[in-house]
């Protein structure tokens, strides 16, 4: 999964809010199930991989399927199993083959709201394509700052121009973008300890129409005891 996908997976559905999309379906014993679909052969009297495969109940799943239906997204709470809309459709195979855990009692039967879901994956492919055009016209005009216009102007675009040109710096420096005096300051703040820092950004210019625009980024340590001379 390259960074434009993994950007757009982060916007799917979780596991477990597709398997509660489907009537009748106990929705962790079923993510249970599927967490645990791999299935390795080994040889006889040896440690080597006869083969794997994927099943989950009945069904045996080739494994591009199982990617879809079982992502691993990394965060900093831990790890969120998503699943895009072509493993929402394996899932509704899974369903219809009765391969998950029902309720007692429970039969199955339509499920429009995952069915929603599947049918949102042009959306999808296209938000990918979207991103990834973005992203490469922003990497060319970093390195090509004469056609940026001021349309383009924005803190993170901005920042990365600066940095491109002058490395990291510490004061102030200004750039000419689309006729326009563009200003960068950096100002470097300590904490507490002395043993880190941390940079506040203020980026400013005067548009076209006589308008003045500040975009700041602040420092976590800005309001520091060490950094206020009549405290410190």
């Amino acid at each position: 999964m390259d960074f434009y996908e993994e950007d757009i997976a982060r916007k799917y559905m979780t596991l477990v809010e597709a398997l509660k999309c489907l009537p009748g379906v106990m929705p962790n014993k079923s993510k249970k199930l599927i967490d645990n679909a791999l299935k390795i052969n080994v040889i006889p009297g040896s440690l080597e991989i006869a083969d794997f495969c994927y099943r989950v109940g009945e069904t045996d799943l080739l494994q591009e399927e199982y990617e879809e239906i079982h992502i691993e997204l990394e965060s900093f709470y831990g790890t969120t199993i998503k699943i895009s809309p072509q493993g929402a459709k394996v899932l509704m195979k899974l369903y219809r083959n009765g391969d998950l855990v029902m309720y007692k009692g429970k039969c199955i039967t339509e499920a429009p709201e995952l069915q929603s879901y599947i049918d949102r994956d042009g959306y999808f492919k296209e938000e990918t394509d979207r991103i990834k055009r973005e992203d490469e016209r922003r990497k060319y005009l970093i390195k090509n700052p004469d056609e940026i216009k001021e349309s383009d102007f924005s803190y993170s675009l901005l920042d990365d121009v600066f940095y491109h040109k002058f490395g990291a710096f510490r004061g102030h420096k200004t750039m000419i973008l689309d006729g326009i005096k563009v200003n960068k300051s950096v100002f470097v703040y300590q904490s507490n300890s002395g043993k880190t820092h941390d940079s506040e950004v203020i980026i400013s210019w005067t548009d076209s129409t006589g308008e003045g625009h500040e975009l700041c980024k602040p420092s976590f340590y800005s309001e520091n005891r060490r950094n206020d001379p009549n405290r410190n």
